[in-house]
């Protein structure tokens, strides 16, 4: 809707309301002039919240322009942390002169303080940090603080969005967890991507290999799922969100060694049990499991973890109380690891179809829907599967 249309359908909107407010009932010719003055003030008064209204989208005009709005130009800044991580490694905050770079570092060391202990591996500093930004970012209106004047109070691309408004968006999170992975002496770069849309994340260096971490796509309702939690490149290559290899130097991501996924997948026969164990998830108090499925010979990983992104979406659209967590090929191609979260709420996700060259599972997509219609009765209405011809 453009800018000038919004304002007349604003002011049309208030002005209807205005006169349902006094006119709702018919009046007759006796109406008293009393009357007639009170409806005149409130009309009065709502005709002068219009023309404020329209003041203030005024003010924005400048500053917000739909004709030249697009992915390249208009993309959020990464912060810049060197200041904050100098001032951290060397005690000394005397060369600070932003005041929110003093409030993050003051956060920082907090935060540090709090969750890092010395004994802790590179993982499990890694881990520590990425559950504490996942717990801080639940976007709980109550735990928000007010943010009055959006141009000069939204910070949430950066830490100070992060530590002081408890708000942010994708950079925000990249950028967050990069300030701690500097903070620790953990190699940690930040992806910006562009080419479909701003998306930020990071990949860590643990252990001598980089993996994908992704906080915002967790993934996880109340407690995190890992989604995207130290994933190899083919893993996130399914995202919406394709990035430049060549950019800023990152790192192919090849390992799943520390891949959460696929370090606490439960190995199950094949697809046809994955209704039952779904069934014991709902019954438990986990909030997320994780299973593997050996791969035959001949069959191409990324193929399998691709029908395995489109079973998870054919449970999303027709279970309210699950979510369909990524699908990881492990590093040496034998199998995939992938996992289901418990929710409350309906999630809708429509990917499509992908091309792919390599062959997939043979699933028996009738089998399948028998078993998820036995084991999990009210909670599957039912679904035509994607036939075993869209994946080879």
């Amino acid at each position: 809707m453009k800018k000038a249309t919004m304002k007349r359908t604003i002011a049309a909107a208030l002005c209807i309301t205005a006169l349902l407010c006094g006119c709702s009932e018919k009046k007759d010719t006796s109406t008293d002039s009393k009357q007639l003055k009170e409806m005149s003030a409130k009309i009065d008064g709502l005709t002068d919240k219009v023309d404020k209204l329209n003041n203030k989208i005024s003010e924005y005009e400048e500053l917000i322009d739909e004709d030249d709005i697009s992915f390249d130009d208009d993309i959020h800044p990464i912060y810049d942390d060197t200041a904050v991580i100098e001032a951290y490694k060397s005690g000394d905050d005397s060369k600070l002169t932003d005041e929110k770079d003093k409030y993050i570092l003051t956060e920082l060391k907090k935060a540090i303080d709090e969750i890092i202990s010395e004994d802790m591996s590179d993982y499990e500093k890694e881990k520590a940090v990425y559950d504490y930004i996942y717990k801080n970012t639940q976007f709980d209106e109550d735990s928000l603080n007010a943010i009055s004047e959006i141009e000069e109070s939204d910070y949430s691309h950066t830490p100070y969005g992060f530590f002081h408004d408890h708000n942010v968006i994708c950079v925000g999170d990249a950028t967050t967890f990069k300030l701690f992975m500097d903070a620790l002496d953990i190699d940690c770069k930040i992806i910006h991507s562009t080419e479909q849309g701003e998306h930020a994340w990071d990949v860590v260096k643990v252990d001598g290999d980089w993996y994908h971490v992704d906080v915002l796509f967790d993934g996880g309702f109340g407690e995190p799922a890992y989604a995207f939690f130290n994933v190899p490149d083919s893993a996130k290559e399914m995202g919406d969100y394709p990035w430049d290899r060549d950019e800023d130097d990152i790192p192919e991501c090849t390992s799943t060694k520390y891949c959460y996924i696929c370090n606490n997948a439960e190995k199950i026969d094949s697809v046809y049990d994955l209704p039952e164990k779904m069934k014991e998830l709902l019954d438990s108090d986990e909030a997320a499991a994780y299973y593997s499925i050996d791969l035959p010979e001949g069959v191409d990983g990324l193929s399998a973890a691709m029908q395995m992104v489109y079973m998870n979406n054919s449970i999303i659209m027709n279970m309210d109380c699950f979510y369909g967590i990524n699908a990881v090929v492990t590093d040496d191609g034998k199998s995939i690891c992938f996992g289901v979260s418990v929710v409350r709420d309906a999630y809708d996700d429509d990917n499509g179809k992908k091309e792919l060259s390599g062959e997939g599972l043979d699933i028996d997509y009738e089998k399948l829907d028998e078993q998820f219609r036995e084991y999990l009765g009210d909670h599957y209405s039912g679904y035509e599967f994607y036939d075993g011809e869209a994946f080879g």
